[in-house]
């Protein structure tokens, strides 16, 4: 039941980027509003791994913002059961490119503080047994990162804010008209109810059609859909993160090596790079394997040009690979799913402040998970200066 109808902040989407503006805004003491159109949000910040990997962010920003979050993360956990595992992360090369790759990564982040280890492909399969022998030319593990669980993170570092900072949230409420109006933010439901705050922040993720269209520009933004799918329960032994040779390929954090720009791919490389494949591996606490992923983008007023159907040859591709990375006991998909996020274009993230009192952030891309926590920090932080 809500208390009031004016607020210090409303936020409207309640994914990882509007849960944690509500986190860092509730400590500052403000009233929050956190609104969501479903009964529970269950777009980006849940369809994705879940891996909280400072090291594949870009080296500007990005990559601090990283480290922050695993903090937020990891502090968050010792107050509430948010699903956080620190378990580290495996990067594993599969030719001689790659591996100069870590080699050079490796220095980098010693050189910025980051624990990690560069390991001989005879130490990889000593440590990881179910590792593809053909396939490890060597590997770099980075010991404080971590991992989430997707499905249930996001609701209960809500269900925290709720019972123990006092955050109002509407669900199954959809929002239909944001303004300015005398002096403050104005903003009205479709079920004609109108509430007013300080300030509104829209994190609605790629819905942008609805709130504010006119400053979503079509060169601005895309929208990114991809391919992931959920491997049959089966005994645990990935202890860790796992991210390969297309990783280190992908990641922006690479583009910083010396060496990134001499690089080259071999025609099979070439197709799955075209396809946006890059091979991920995470097992889940009931003992499946999550198996990921794929790209593919359109501009962020085409979303249809994607249809509605999961790609077999997609998945195949993806298998196929994979199965060149790890020994499994079954390789049996109990499910495959799309996901879709909204990326900027112009920069890291999409953030646009109307009239001093309604703020977009959006368009944050496949970082979410990891920097979430510590940008949406610096970004409230800027708000209440």
């Amino acid at each position: 039941m809500l208390k009031a109808k004016k607020y210090d902040l409303i936020i409207v989407g309640g994914g990882i980027i509007g849960t944690f503006c509500a986190l860092h805004a509730l400590r500052k003491k403000k009233s929050v509003l956190l609104i969501e159109k479903d009964e529970v949000p269950f777009e980006a910040s849940f369809r994705n791994f879940g891996q909280a990997v400072p090291s594949g962010q870009s080296l500007n920003k990005w990559f601090d913002y990283g480290r922050k979050s695993l903090k937020i993360y990891k502090d968050l956990q010792e107050l509430t059961d948010i699903s956080l595992v620190k378990q580290g992360s495996w990067y594993l090369a599969s030719d001689d490119q790659e591996m100069t790759l870590l080699e050079e990564m490796s220095q980098i982040f010693n050189e910025r503080g980051y624990t990690n280890r560069v390991h001989t492909a005879t130490e990889c399969l000593e440590s990881n047994p179910h590792f593809n022998k053909s396939y490890v030319k060597g590997g770099m593990f980075l010991p404080d990162e971590a991992s989430l669980n997707p499905l249930v993170m996001v609701h209960r570092v809500r269900a925290y804010l709720i019972k123990e900072w006092g955050l109002h949230f509407m669900p199954n409420t959809a929002v239909i008209a944001v303004e300015k109006k005398r002096g403050i933010a104005k903003l009205v439901t479709a079920k004609n109810e109108t509430l007013w705050a300080d300030h509104i922040i829209l994190a609605n993720g790629r819905d942008t059609q609805f709130l504010l269209p006119e400053h979503y520009q079509a060169d601005e933004l895309k929208i990114s859909k991809l391919q992931m799918m959920r491997l049959a329960p089966q005994a645990k032994i990935l202890k860790s993160n796992i991210l390969t040779g297309l990783t280190i390929r992908r990641y922006e954090s690479f583009h910083s090596c010396p060496s990134y720009s001499k690089i080259t791919a071999n025609e099979h490389q070439q197709k799955l790079q075209a396809a946006g494949i890059h091979i991920l591996f995470k097992q889940a606490d009931d003992g499946s394997i999550i198996l990921g992923d794929s790209h593919e983008y359109a501009p962020v007023h085409k979303q249809s040009k994607f249809g509605f159907e999961i790609s077999r040859e997609i998945n195949d591709m993806m298998l196929d690979e994979a199965k060149k990375i790890l020994h499994l006991s079954d390789w049996t998909v109990d499910s495959s799913w799309a996901g879709f996020y909204l990326q900027s274009t112009v920069d890291d993230v999409f953030t646009k402040t109307v009239e001093g009192v309604i703020h977009i952030i959006n368009g944050i891309g496949g970082k979410g998970m990891t920097t979430s926590p510590g940008f949406t920090e610096e970004y409230i932080q800027k708000l209440y200066e």
